[in-house]
């Protein structure tokens, strides 16, 4: 009896873990690619287990965005809270598309109406980690990560 209830124990904590890291996956996301989608705030979500920014870009296309955990976007610069992102407001979202070709991704950064740059990634995007970059690039009209290294003559083809 124990040894039977040791195995279906050992399973059912395979299976959690096979279930933990299934969510934490970013597969789904494409890292090799960081594109600029502008739009307007329909809806922003600081709930667990991940913040989902949702957008409506210039031709009306619906889009959403996965962010980091609250607890996460609290200790960053500038913080990140449930009121960051409102309704109606003008947005500029870096992002790693989604394999699929659905309007959305894994968010690297966004871009407010008054030039502040929010970090609400995940690790499913690295766009973050061009922070200095990128409003540069935006402000420029570079639609890509591709495209801003290919005009600048930077990137890891150069």
């Amino acid at each position: 009896m124990k040894k039977g209830l040791s195995i279906v124990a050992g399973l059912a904590a395979c299976a959690i873990a096979t279930a933990a890291v299934a969510h934490h996956s970013f597969s789904m996301f494409d890292p090799s690619r960081e594109e600029v989608v502008r739009g307007t705030v329909v809806q922003w979500s600081f709930n667990s287990p991940h913040t989902l920014l949702y957008i409506e870009d210039e031709s009306g296309q619906n889009w959403v965005f996965e962010g980091n955990a609250p607890p996460s976007a609290l200790g960053r610069t500038p913080s990140i809270s449930g009121d960051t992102f409102t309704p109606g407001e003008d947005v500029v979202v870096i992002h790693c598309p989604l394999r699929d070709g659905r309007n959305g991704g894994g968010v690297g950064l966004v871009i407010d109406s008054d030039g502040t740059v929010y970090n609400p990634s995940d690790a499913g995007c690295s766009a973050n980690q061009r922070e200095a970059e990128w409003p540069e690039w935006v402000e420029a009209g570079y639609t890509s990560k591709a495209e801003a290294e290919e005009a600048t003559g930077t990137g890891d083809s150069q």
